[in-house]
């Protein structure tokens, strides 16, 4: 669902949508009018990029059967850098957090490829 005026004015602004709106110094790897991508600020493997839609939505859980044309272009687009950056999409990992597991509550495609920075990482990718 989009912010509202009145969320926007109650809530401390979502640093996804002002990421993908361009008011943040966060340099954009692809962005259309419907997708943003930029690099994770803490990666988890060697290409660790993220993947929001342009129009605020809090999670997977409140998606319906309307979001699934964005979630196949979301995770196309995933394949694609993946591909860019010699990466094989079948060796990555494409994914999201659910609530409470998430640290941003706007949705975020996670495109982790190449080395993984800890072992830890590995089970929480």
């Amino acid at each position: 669902e989009r912010m509202t005026i009145i969320d926007r004015i109650l809530c401390r602004p979502c640093i996804f949508c002002a990421i993908a709106d361009g008011s943040t110094p966060t340099k954009l790897v692809y962005k259309d009018d419907e997708i943003a991508a930029f690099n994770d600020i803490n990666p988890a493997a060697e290409t660790h990029i993220l993947i929001v839609p342009v129009d605020h939505v809090k999670s997977v859980k409140t998606m319906t059967a309307d979001h699934i044309p964005l979630l196949e272009k979301m995770h196309q687009k995933g394949i694609d850098l993946l591909k860019e950056r010699g990466h094989d999409p079948e060796q990555s990992r494409l994914g999201f957090h659910v609530p409470p597991f998430n640290t941003v509550d706007h949705l975020h495609l996670h495109v982790v490829g190449g080395a993984m920075k800890s072992n830890f990482r590995k089970l929480k990718y």
